[in-house]
């Protein structure tokens, strides 16, 4: 991690926005935390990055991003993300600048660092592709999270 950053990624890793590119992923619109929390964690578990790289702690539910509010409500001062709340359901949206950027990213990711960049497309896509119908509490319930979820409460995972 970089010193004085907000971000939880190391810098290398923040540069390609997971967040913001999970979200584009789903169509442009995610609906519920949970849901997009453990999405995350798939995808992370899914790829070569390392769990100390991005870590995860072990909340009520199952693993959460720790910097997830603080960097959603960023891309939201930047009109790349719209939050909004439906009840207790957190939604969120891609907004066409949010989605204009994604394709600048994924576009300049690929000539710049094409194995890594196909590598985690392929998985954000997977994750994507098999959460997209399901809601938050099915995901939790998959074998993956539910390891996680035998760590203690508070605990990185």
């Amino acid at each position: 991690m970089t010193d004085g950053s907000d971000e939880t990624l190391p810098e290398e890793e923040a540069a390609l926005h997971p967040r913001l590119w999970m979200l584009d992923e789903f169509d442009g619109e995610i609906d519920g935390q949970l849901k997009f929390h453990k999405s995350l964690v798939q995808f992370r578990n899914n790829t070569d990055m390392e769990k100390d790289d991005w870590p995860f702690i072990r909340a009520y539910r199952g693993p959460m991003d720790q910097g997830f509010s603080s960097i959603l409500e960023s891309y939201d001062d930047l009109e790349l993300v719209y939050r909004e709340k439906d009840g207790e359901i957190h939604i969120y949206r891609e907004t066409d600048k949010g989605n204009r950027f994604v394709r600048a990213l994924k576009n300049g990711l690929r000539i710049l660092k094409k194995d890594q960049t196909e590598e985690r497309e392929t998985q954000l896509e997977l994750v994507a592709k098999a959460n997209k119908d399901r809601i938050g509490s099915e995901i939790e319930q998959d074998d993956d999270i539910q390891e996680l979820k035998d760590a203690p409460i508070g605990t990185e995972v």
